[in-house]
C-alpha cells in the first residue's frame, strides 16, 4: 500500500511541474519551480531529469531555465506542438529572410497533406507570398517533397500509393525522394508555381525525430548561383533550431 501511495505522490509532483510550466509563456529556474510547487530540490532535480529524457521538459543549456518540451506537446495537441515549433524557429526564420530576401516557410505533415504553420516574408515588393494554413501538395515543390521524403516509411508509401494524382510517375517519385533523403535537402524550380523556386531542409528534434520542413522560396532566377550558400544557411539554421527542441 505504501508503494502505491508513493507512485501516486510522484504522479502528483509531475502533474504539478507540468501545470506550472504550461501555465504561462515564461520559463522557470529550478529554484522557482521549487518555490511554486513545494517539491524538495533533490526530488525536483530527479523528476526534471526524467521528464527531460522523455522530452516532456526542455532545459535551456544557456539559461538553466525550464519549459514544456516537444514530447509533451506531441501528446497534448497539434496546436501547442505547432506553437512550440514556431517559438523555436521564428528567430532563425527572421535571420534567413534578412540575409536572403526570400520568404521563409515552416510546414508540417498533417494527415496526408502538407500544411504551412508559419512564414516570414521579406519587405521587398517582388516576393513569394505564403500564408499560414496554406495546403501544400506533397509530390511537387521542395517544400512538399521534403515533408514526404522524411515522413515515416509506412506513411510515405501510403500517400504515394493512394493519395497522389493518377498521372504522377510513382516509381520516379520514389527514386527522387530517396535522393532527397540522402542529400538532406530538396530544390525545385517552377514545379508548383510559375516563376517560383524553393529550397527546403528537414527539421529534426534532438533525438533525430523528423518534425517539420524549413525552407526559403522566391523568384526562381534569384536562386541562380546562390544554391550552395542557401542550402548551407538552411542546414545551419535547422541545427540551431534542433538544439531548442
Amino acid at each position: 500500500m505504501a508503494k502505491a501511495s508513493s507512485k501516486t505522490d510522484t504522479v502528483g509532483k509531475i502533474a504539478a511541474i507540468m501545470r506550472l510550466l504550461c501555465s504561462s509563456n515564461d520559463t522557470y529556474s529550478l529554484r522557482e519551480i521549487e518555490g511554486f510547487t513545494g517539491i524538495p530540490k533533490s526530488t525536483l532535480h530527479r523528476l526534471l531529469k526524467s521528464l527531460e529524457k522523455e522530452e516532456w521538459v526542455y532545459a535551456d543549456p544557456k539559461t538553466d531555465q525550464f519549459r514544456p518540451g516537444v514530447g509533451f506537446f506531441l501528446l497534448h495537441n497539434e496546436k501547442l506542438f505547432h506553437q512550440a515549433l514556431i517559438g523555436a524557429a521564428s528567430e532563425e526564420m527572421e535571420r534567413l529572410v534578412a540575409e536572403t530576401q526570400k520568404t521563409a516557410i515552416l510546414s508540417v505533415l498533417e494527415g496526408r497533406r502538407g500544411l504551412c504553420i508559419y512564414h516570414v516574408e521579406p519587405a521587398c515588393p517582388v516576393k513569394y507570398v505564403a500564408r499560414r494554413g496554406m495546403s501544400i501538395p506533397l509530390h511537387v515543390s521542395a517544400t512538399g517533397k521534403v515533408l514526404l521524403a522524411f515522413s515515416p516509411k509506412e506513411v510515405r508509401e501510403r500517400i504515394i500509393s493512394c493519395d497522389l494524382p493518377p498521372d504522377v510517375d510513382k516509381d520516379r517519385l520514389r527514386q527522387e525522394l530517396e535522393y532527397i533523403r540522402k542529400q538532406g535537402f530538396a530544390y525545385s524550380r517552377e514545379e508548383w508555381l510559375t516563376h517560383a523556386g524553393d529550397i527546403s531542409v528537414p527539421l529534426f528534434d534532438r533525438r533525430g525525430n523528423f518534425l517539420a520542413q524549413l525552407g526559403l522560396a522566391g523568384l526562381v532566377t534569384s536562386f541562380d548561383g546562390q544554391e550552395e550558400t542557401i542550402i548551407k544557411k538552411l542546414k545551419e539554421a535547422a541545427d540551431r533550431i534542433k538544439g531548442k527542441l
